[in-house]
């Protein structure tokens, strides 16, 4: 939970969601959710707190549903994906604290600063939004235009066959000017149906 809106990406304002009860007995209400990014990594359904000085963050919300991990020792914890082995964030422990240092994106991110997509996502994404062009693709990430689109950058490594496909013009049959009948009903041109044909017997 934060009390920054303005590190929200995707914000839904929410009406009597629920409060939050401090150590002091102190309550403040929630006043919706969002998420919080830097672009490489993303925290969902972040509530806001108006007023709150500090942010907090569940270990909980960041491993179950994800393929994240987080290890804690004596000094400091580690937040990496189990599959890829990836390294998020390296936090360093203070008293009774691990402090996680994170500079979210605020405002239209730049896409030069936003980490690149899988293959796999891009393609994947592109599918999605019916074979959307990867330009306008990543023009939908900067201006935050989807809801629920990852804040990383598209690039295209093959063609898609689908699109290519798509994009072929075909000829049209060429009008035929000169005609090779010279003698009339030579050439009928007629409806096809099936004819009863009764002999007459005398």
């Amino acid at each position: 939970m934060t009390g920054r809106k303005e590190n929200f990406r995707d914000f839904r304002k929410l009406d009597n969601v629920g409060v939050v009860k401090f150590g002091n007995n102190n309550k403040c209400e929630l006043k919706g959710y969002g998420k919080v990014t830097n672009g490489k990594f993303t925290v969902n359904r972040v509530a806001y707190v108006e007023g709150l000085k500090h942010n907090l963050i569940s270990v909980l919300q960041l491993v179950v549903g994800t393929s994240n991990q987080v290890v804690f020792d004596e000094e400091g914890s580690i937040i990496s994906n189990k599959e890829t082995k990836e390294i998020f964030f390296q936090s360093k422990r203070k008293g009774d604290m691990f402090t996680l240092y994170m500079k979210p994106i605020v405002g239209i991110p730049y896409v030069c600063l936003l980490s690149k997509a899988s293959s796999h996502l891009s393609w994947l994404w592109h599918r999605r939004l019916s074979h959307l062009n990867f330009k306008n693709l990543n023009t939908l990430v900067l201006n935050d235009l989807v809801q629920g689109l990852p804040i990383l950058k598209f690039d295209k490594d093959l063609l898609c066959a689908a699109c290519e496909q798509g994009k072929q013009h075909r000829l049209g049959h060429p009008t035929v000017i000169d005609s090779k009948i010279i003698e009339p009903l030579e050439l009928l041109h007629v409806d096809l149906l099936s004819l009863s044909i009764r002999r007459s017997t005398y």
